[in-house]
């Protein structure tokens, strides 16, 4: 196995980090997209169970994320997001031209990836999704959304807190602890822009995913604080092959939750991908 780290020029001509981890003869590969104010540093235990299935995986640090060049938590529209991804994929496909792609896409990386599949579905092999759902979670107050609302318009780039409460990232206080000292997690001062433009894809997302043929996988926490309505999603998506699978007791990062449970979630996910190839 090789790690690779690189650099692309995105939409706004900003240099966008990315990061591969890529196996011997690789048979698939994963587009990861991280969640919100965190990176794609914090996978380890994604990339540790696909690789030595012979999963490729390539993960970019959001414009305005991580290494990434930008703003912290800015964007000017959600679609920026959308094409730094197919820029991505772009240049995946460069390089492994014969291999399928799949799209990884947690938490607010699960919005990107969906609203990348309505625009470009037809490039996927599949689908995957976690920590998802269809609505904010209470600790996203409605105070905060009229915030973003109104202030997106008047000054886009004013700073506030969203309120996330790490604890309810994972039932790890190892993760928990890691998440709050990570230099590069800007969790405590997000852009009213960006929290518009994420409350807002939630009103859509019935009318984005009702057409979807692709092929899906998704895997929640039944207790997640962060997002909720995974109980929604099976109704939700149509397509004819979906795997929903809703983890009793488990919170946001189901693949950072504590080694017995996240054993079960990335199980689930390495049985999946392998059913697809």
């Amino acid at each position: 196995m090789k790690h690779i780290e690189g650099k692309f020029k995105g939409v706004k001509d900003l240099n966008i980090y990315y990061q591969a981890w890529i196996p011997n003869n690789p048979k698939a590969v994963i587009q990861l997209v991280h969640g919100g104010f965190e990176h794609s540093g914090r996978y380890q235990n994604v990339v540790n169970e696909l690789i030595p299935e012979s999963f490729a995986i390539y993960a970019n640090d959001h414009l305005g994320h991580g290494k990434s060049e930008g703003l912290r938590n800015y964007v000017d529209s959600f679609d920026q997001f959308i094409e730094d991804e197919k820029l991505f994929y772009d240049l995946i496909k460069e390089k492994h031209s014969d291999l399928p792609i799949f799209m990884l896409g947690h938490s607010l990386g699960s919005f990107i990836a969906i609203y990348f599949t309505k625009k470009y579905e037809h490039l996927l092999d599949g689908l995957i999704l976690s920590g998802t759902g269809t609505s904010p979670g209470k600790e996203t107050s409605g105070f905060l959304k009229l915030i973003a609302k109104i202030f997106s318009k008047i000054a886009p780039k004013m700073k506030f807190n969203p309120r996330i409460d790490s604890k309810f990232l994972s039932h790890d206080p190892e993760v928990v602890k890691n998440y709050k000292t990570d230099p590069l997690v800007n969790a405590d001062k997000i852009t009213a822009r960006l929290g518009y433009e994420m409350i807002k894809n939630f009103k859509n997302l019935k009318a984005v995913v009702s057409n979807f043929k692709i092929n899906l996988l998704v895997q929640c926490g039944s207790e997640d604080k962060l997002l909720k309505g995974s109980d929604e999603l099976d109704n939700l998506f149509k397509m004819h092959d979906k795997t929903i699978k809703i983890y009793e007791g488990l919170y946001h990062e189901v693949y950072n939750e504590i080694e017995k449970d996240r054993r079960i979630v990335l199980n689930d996910l390495r049985d999946w991908l392998n059913s697809q190839i």
